[in-house]
């Protein structure tokens, strides 16, 4: 099963412009301006970076509760437990390398979000900025450093751009090799710290690693999706976990070469607080005509146990939820095929449509199927 949290407030903290909030704008960035570069004409005479942090705020305490509770396995990189993931969506991208990475760490303080956007003339310092954590004052600087677990003393030419902590547990990141630039990092050792208390939880930062920030090679720019972008594209945790049981698999599986797959139940709008258990039939696409008092396409037949299902935006096509072998798999009862869906994982006042990826003859056979569609209101 995937249950996704998305972000509460997210700013992007930008080493060439040192005191500027962000707090509000629809876009984050990580961004490197090299000595010697050109921008807007004018050379450029120090190195300079960007990072964004990110925060999830009360939706941590809200995945703790479902941990605590049993409603999500405990927290590990487990075939058995859940596994955390933060998902960023790229917008654009422009001059990247063929490989780079991209490194989270938690954020070791508070910060203010503030309500500023890259284009104020004059400039919002109120909040979180490369040189501040809150403010424009001193008092309000990030730490130099001095405690050996926060990172904050690392930076190309400017002191600053946020304080996180290091170590095997804290430590996540996502190497890229000629692909797509969007963020999914595994992030579960992080946020099992968080919700062991061992760390506060003040969200993460993202950045470069130290070697690419302070080299003077030109690494582009990657602007993505803030939370405040009003977009299917907000930042997200994706907690995955296995929660099927096969409790019944007395009833038989289909066994016609073609077959259509169905919902019993699906309706046509569901509360962002509901949870649904979608009821699934299958019937032979092409049913053997015989003398019977019932209906030809009504079976009682279920789906083989290797089958799986995602969910996507209808508009956009975007992924909600993958394919997963585990965390969206088909279950299986007495009354045959089904699957488990939460509401609240989804943007409401949108559509979402499912695909179903069944499998057999072991992946020899593998047949999709996607007109079925819901949506989610508030």
């Amino acid at each position: 099963m995937y249950r996704l949290f998305f972000a509460e407030r997210d700013t992007t903290l930008y080493e060439k412009y040192p005191e500027q909030n962000t707090g509000i704008d629809q876009i984050l960035e990580l961004t490197k301006i090299t000595s010697g570069s050109k921008i807007q004409s004018v050379v450029q005479s120090d190195t300079l970076n960007s990072r964004f942090i990110l925060d999830f705020g009360s939706q941590i305490t809200t995945l703790a509760t479902a941990v605590s509770n049993g409603e999500i396995p405990a927290l590990a990189n487990h075939i058995d437990s859940a596994s955390v993931f933060v998902s960023v969506k790229a917008a654009t991208a422009t001059d990247l390398l063929h490989s780079y990475t991209i490194e989270a760490y938690p954020v070791s303080e508070s910060w203010v979000n503030g309500n500023g956007n890259f284009s104020d003339i004059p400039i919002q310092r109120f909040g979180a900025s490369w040189k501040f954590k809150s403010g424009d004052s001193t008092a309000d600087n990030w730490a130099s450093g001095d405690n050996v677990m926060q990172g904050g003393d690392e930076f190309a030419t400017t002191q600053g751009g946020g304080t996180w902590y290091t170590g095997s547990n804290f430590e996540a990141s996502q190497s890229f090799e000629n692909e797509s630039p969007d963020i999914r990092i595994n992030v579960t050792n992080i946020v099992k710290q968080w919700i062991a208390g061992s760390i506060p939880n003040n969200g993460f930062i993202f950045k470069r690693t130290k070697t690419d920030e302070e080299s003077q090679e030109i690494l582009g720019s990657i602007k993505f999706f803030g939370r405040e972008s009003h977009t299917i594209f907000v930042p997200r945790l994706e907690v995955a976990y296995n929660n099927t049981t096969f409790a019944d698999t007395s009833s038989s599986e289909i066994a016609s070469d073609t077959y259509v797959p169905y919902f019993k139940n699906i309706k046509r709008e569901y509360r962002t607080s509901e949870q649904t258990k979608f009821r699934i039939g299958v019937r032979p696409e092409f049913p053997s005509k015989q003398f019977q008092t019932s209906s030809f396409f009504l079976t009682g037949e279920r789906l083989p146990t290797s089958s799986f299902y995602s969910i996507l935006d209808s508009v956009t096509d975007e992924t909600i939820i993958p394919f997963d072998t585990k965390a969206t798999q088909i279950d299986c009862d007495a009354n045959g095929s089904f699957m488990q869906i939460r509401m609240d994982s989804f943007l409401p006042e949108r559509f979402y449509k499912i695909m179903l990826k069944i499998e057999r003859d072991g992946g020899n056979d593998i047949q999709t199927y996607d007109d079925f569609y819901f949506k989610v209101v508030k």
